[in-house]
Formats: structure tokens, C-alpha cells, sequence
């Protein structure tokens, strides 16, 4: 069976115990980065030796026909990704589509998530929200995309560089006016965890005066 691991997106001890348990008993574990779960794994002091095999973005297309093979053998498969819930953002969706067509049997293991925790951490509304993913690098597709959503009622929420962010803020107040309200969530569940809230003039000036560490969840509405 495969089973869709969450991992933490900062602070280890977020690692929930099904997690941990799965991590001891699966055969395969596909990767998006066999470094980073190869040093998860020794922290979190897995005495299991699953096979680590890489899974991302590039290459699940081409790999999947072999997971596939080795489930219908019946071997325990898990899927995690460097920090958070697989298939947000992230590999493995492509394979999850391919066992339902194919009859496989898979579950998810629910744990952190950036999103939720950014919206969570925000102050604002939450009981409607437009995920946005990873805003286009290029300009004109990053505001084609904020200028679809400008009169949506709903809390947004998309992940972005650091190096990006101020053009962000820019875009923000552009299309949503100098009055919306902006949380930039970094460093989230770890030691520097920092959530930057206010106005565009108000965040864009702490982001000038802070140090760039990381991706960013940003929230507004």
C-alpha cells in the first residue's frame, strides 16, 4: 500500500506517532530529496532502513510505473516531500491519480502544513481561503494571477521567495488597495519564526529592515 507521509515544516517534534511508525515499517520510501529525509529519518533515530528513492517534480512521471510494479507486489510504499503534506505544491499527485486508475489502495498520514498554519497564524478570516501555490517567477503571469482573485472575498494565501516578496507587497496594494491586510508568515514552527501583519506600508517597511531567511507563506485579504 502507499502511504502519504507528512513531515514537519520546521520544528521536528511535529512529527505526529502514525508517521513515525509508518517511517518504521515502509519497504520504500520515495523522496523528494533522499539528503533531507535521509537526515529526518537519523533524527528522529529510525531504527527502519527503507530504501530512499528520489520522487520529485522532474522525474515522477518517468518513475511512477515502477512504484506502480512494486505496489501491485505488495510492498509497504511510503511518499514524503522535504517539510509538510506531499502532493501541496508538491510531488506526487501525478502517482496518486495513476493508483486509482489502476485499483492500488493508498492513505494519508495528516499532518503539518504551511498553509494552514500561515492562515491560522494570520488574524484573518478563515473559514473561506483561495490557495495561490507558488506565484509565477515572471512578472506578467504573477499579476495576471493576483488580478484574477482582486475581487474575491476570500483570505488568500500563496508561498513566495523572500527575493520576491517586496514586488509582491507592491502587486498587493496595487490591486487590493492600500488598505489590505497582509501577514507574511517565515521561519514558521521554528527558532526565528516571525509573522510580519499590516498594511502594505507597514510590512513593506519591515521587510526592508529584516533579514531574507527562507520562503515565505503570505496571507491577505
Amino acid at each position: 500500500m502507499l502511504s502519504i507521509i507528512s513531515t514537519p515544516i520546521g520544528n521536528v517534534k511535529d512529527i505526529s506517532m502514525r508517521a513515525v511508525e509508518a517511517l518504521e515499517n515502509v519497504e520504500i520510501l520515495l523522496c523528494e530529496d533522499t539528503r533531507v529525509t535521509g537526515n529526518l529519518l537519523r533524527i528522529l533515530a529510525i531504527k527502519n532502513k527503507p530504501k530512499l528513492v528520489s520522487f520529485y517534480d522532474e522525474v515522477e512521471e518517468q518513475k511512477i510505473p515502477q512504484v506502480i510494479e512494486w505496489l501491485q507486489e505488495n510492498r509497504e510504499i511510503g511518499l514524503v516531500t522535504d517539510a509538510g503534506t506531499p502532493l501541496v505544491s508538491d510531488p506526487g499527485w501525478r502517482l496518486v491519480k495513476r493508483c486509482y486508475e489502476v485499483g492500488l489502495q493508498i492513505t494519508a498520514l495528516p499532518g503539518p502544513s504551511a498553509i494552514i498554519n500561515a492562515l491560522v497564524l494570520s488574524g484573518l478570516t478563515t473559514d473561506r481561503f483561495i490557495f495561490l501555490g507558488f506565484l509565477p517567477k515572471k512578472d506578467g503571469s504573477r499579476k495576471a494571477l493576483l488580478e484574477k482573485f482582486k475581487d474575491s472575498s476570500m483570505t488568500c494565501v500563496a508561498y513566495e521567495s523572500p527575493h520576491r516578496l517586496e514586488v509582491l507587497i507592491d502587486d498587493l496594494e496595487r490591486f487590493w488597495g492600500v488598505e489590505v491586510e497582509i501577514a507574511v508568515c517565515r521561519e514558521m514552527t521554528k527558532k526565528f519564526e516571525e509573522i510580519i501583519k499590516g498594511k502594505p506600508v507597514f510590512v513593506r517597511e519591515k521587510i526592508a529592515a529584516s533579514v531574507d531567511r527562507g520562503e515565505c507563506v503570505v496571507v491577505w485579504k
